[in-house]
């Protein structure tokens, strides 16, 4: 394939070259008629030095023209895409280059380039939409603090208002804490700096443990809780999948009412693993499911629930290091189901199930 390529730019080129030589050619030709039929060239009366020296100097010029302007339209392609980069290297990613090029390596080369500038420019949003989400997560929770220690140096305020504003600033440091910890842990996933040690673990336990962990929250709610767990022994990053779980199941909660159900299940399924996490919460729109795990993307716009937006995010990119697959359905009203599948040959089944 790379050969017929280069051989077709060269064959371009080639062809140009040709059709100005033919084209000085012809025109020299009729130039020299021209001359011998106005007898300016008459090798019977003169000498045919001076007739022979114009002709060379008249294909010189009409050469050179003809080189300049074809120079001009061969070379402009590439200085087309000379301004382009110019202009990417200003910080400009709107740039954009025309397509319908007749020759397939220069219209390959501004494809290319198109796509890289659109990346660009994504990557330019992100950053900029990332940086004003940060500043408005930490925002949040700083101006919290900062009010609740304003009122609790007021000397006459009552102990149970003094210990209701000590536990709104022990929560808004534990907003900073989980949100500084998801940027540092999502930062060191997506750069590969963090060190993915495996082992072999029980992965019904892990959710078990999980569960338990989370049960002061699901108990308040008196949520019916719903286990169906394979006994699996699993190949993977314990700490990393446990985060998973402990998102999901915490999520579930959270956006569930008071005596809601939440189903919590381990399989395998066509030589995969299966968890399946399903809530009768109170779901989520289409315009906030195709976002969810997008970073910082809230779908509860009034913050009555605490979280900053990375949860999912992170749970998206760990089970992507894991070599699995992560889809989402819900509706508003109904609730939301989360499924997860990973590769079955990191598992082992130990046997039936075990509730």
């Amino acid at each position: 394939m790379k050969k017929n390529t280069r051989s077709f730019l060269w064959l371009h080129y080639t062809l140009i070259t040709f059709l100005l030589l033919i084209m000085t050619s012809v025109i020299v030709g009729a130039i020299a008629i021209f001359l011998y039929q106005i007898e300016v060239f008459n090798p019977d009366k003169q000498h045919p030095y001076l007739p022979i020296a114009l002709i060379l100097t008249i294909s010189v010029l009409i050469g050179t023209v003809l080189s300049a302007g074809s120079a001009r339209k061969i070379l402009k392609p590439l200085t087309d895409f000379n301004a382009a980069l110019a202009k990417v290297t200003q910080g400009d990613f709107d740039v954009a280059l025309n397509e319908h090029q007749h020759t397939k390596e220069i219209r390959e080369l501004y494809t290319n380039f198109n796509k890289m500038t659109k990346e660009l420019s994504s990557i330019e949003t992100l950053r900029d939409d990332f940086i004003v989400n940060v500043s408005h997560e930490f925002k949040t929770p700083l101006t919290a603090i900062e009010g609740y220690a304003t009122l609790l140096q007021d000397e006459h305020i009552e102990d149970y208002e003094r210990q209701d504003y000590t536990q709104m600033i022990i929560q808004s440091v534990h907003q900073l804490s989980t949100l500084t910890g998801n940027i540092l842990q999502l930062s060191k996933i997506e750069n590969n700096t963090m060190p993915l040690d495996k082992e072999f673990f029980r992965l019904d336990e892990q959710l078990r443990q999980v569960i338990v962990f989370l049960e002061p929250e699901w108990s308040a709610k008196q949520i019916d809780l719903q286990l169906e767990l394979d006994r699996l022994d699993y190949y993977g990053n314990k700490s990393l999948l446990f985060q998973v779980w402990n998102n999901l199941i915490s999520n579930a909660i959270k956006f569930s009412e008071e005596n809601d159900s939440i189903y919590v299940q381990l399989t395998t399924e066509n030589e995969q693993i299966k968890v399946v996490i399903r809530d009768t919460g109170i779901g989520m729109s289409d315009s906030v499911r195709q976002k969810a795990f997008d970073k910082f993307y809230q779908g509860d716009r009034t913050r009555h629930t605490f979280g900053n937006g990375l949860g999912l995010a992170l749970v998206k990119r760990i089970i992507d290091m894991s070599y699995g697959t992560i889809s989402l359905e819900s509706a508003e009203h109904v609730g939301t189901t989360f499924t997860i599948l990973l590769p079955f040959e990191q598992a082992v089944i130990k046997s039936q199930p075990n509730l």
